[in-house]
């Protein structure tokens, strides 16, 4: 048999969510370039040529369709939120035979810095981090399930599937591959989070010894300590193509501008607001015309800001004016809420645009200004 190499980096995700897996790669090329030997992607059919061109410029990556299903179709649609890529990690344990160990990341990571020093890890088999740091009195393996599964210590310690390292230190990898899917199968009526919670039922029916990698280093949440990580996992509302939060991951953007240079497409999530937006004739604005008005380096940042702002301006509520009998009132207080956001967006267009445009939104927020003013006076029977 020929040696076995290295190392290999197993990842996943439909094809509207490569611009992700881009993201990851453009950081692991930046921080740790000579990392991993090869490098597996699983997709769908949805996958662009577009998008796999690009990602190819990154590094060699190895594409490959997976279309496993949940079999019970109730428990497939109330998962359907992870769609089925989180699965596709079981068939990292398909790859041991050709490599010493292989690696699963998930495609929500942003990496910051050098983090070859995982490859140090897998020695005895698995190598997981714990689900949280500081790890909480609490919290265990019942987290990961809506309900007790039977003949399981549900306390057990939990940890995130995030970043995953199988080893050749495991004994027969393909039997523990066929448990995962007959387990999934058999318990996906009391999974929560995908396939975190089968992984946990591996790691108690093998008696699997986890070694466990400084999570604060290789895995940090977005709520945990971030001053040593070097790979950050943006979970949920962290999501740079979804909010912004600060300059917390403006590093994310950065590797976004590189992968849209190597021809990627635009995320999913930016290509709404980066068309030309249609006059708002109820209210005599116009609302923003991202594609025209963004660009430069905080193109995006600034985007999602303008979007956040669109977006309370549309669910704007009228409880601070209920029971008040008079409509002209009503209507006055309803449009002072929307015209206060007005004039944050023509304060920060103001900035960010040029020439006859920034005077425009100059004269644009003096005069919202002093309108909000005297609004504000008539809401207090001045």
């Amino acid at each position: 048999m020929p040696e076995k190499k290295r190392a290999l980096l197993v990842m996943a995700a439909t094809g509207n969510y490569l611009f992700s897996v881009g993201n990851v790669l453009i950081g692991l090329k930046k921080h740790s370039p000579k990392m991993f030997d090869d490098i597996v992607v699983y997709t769908d059919e949805t996958a662009t040529e577009q998008d796999k061109t690009a990602i190819e410029k990154i590094f060699p990556v190895t594409f490959k369709i997976y279309d496993f299903q949940i079999k019970n179709p109730k428990d497939r649609e109330r998962l359907k939120y992870y769609s089925n890529m989180p699965y596709a990690r079981f068939e990292m344990l398909t790859y041991l035979d050709r490599y010493k160990k292989v690696f699963w990341f998930d495609s929500d990571f942003l990496i910051t810095g050098d983090i070859s020093g995982l490859l140090e890890y897998g020695q005895t088999g698995i190598s997981m981090s714990a689900d949280l740091d500081p790890y909480p009195k609490s919290h265990g393996v019942h987290m990961f399930f809506i309900k007790d599964v039977p003949g399981y210590d549900m306390q057990a310690r939990a940890y995130a599937s995030g970043l995953v390292i199988f080893s050749d230190k495991l004994n027969n990898p393909l039997k523990l591959r066929d448990y995962l899917y007959e387990k999934l199968d058999k318990y996906s009526g009391y999974t929560k989070y995908a396939e975190q919670g089968i992984l946990q039922l591996m790691i108690e029916d093998f008696k699997l010894k986890v070694e466990e990698f400084p999570k604060l280093v290789y895995h940090a949440f977005p709520q945990e300590d971030k001053t040593q990580a070097k790979l950050i996992h943006l979970l949920g509302g962290t999501k740079p193509w979804q909010f912004y939060v600060g300059s917390a991951y403006d590093e994310w953007y950065e590797n976004h501008k590189q992968w849209i240079a190597l021809g990627g497409g635009e995320a999913f999530t930016f290509e709404k607001m980066l068309k030309p937006q249609k006059e708002d004739f109820t209210s005599g604005d116009l609302f923003m015309t991202y594609q025209k008005y963004f660009y430069g380096d905080r193109r995006y940042q600034n985007i999602l800001q303008m979007a956040r702002l669109d977006e309370i301006a549309a669910n704007q509520t009228i409880e601070q004016i209920k029971g008040l009998a008079d409509m002209q009132t009503v209507r006055e207080a309803v449009n002072y809420g929307r015209s206060r956001l007005k004039y944050y967006r023509y304060k920060l267009l103001s900035k960010i645009t040029f020439g006859k445009m920034r005077k425009h939104y100059k004269k644009k927020r003096r005069d919202l200004k002093a309108r909000l003013k005297q609004i504000r006076a008539f809401l207090k029977g001045k």
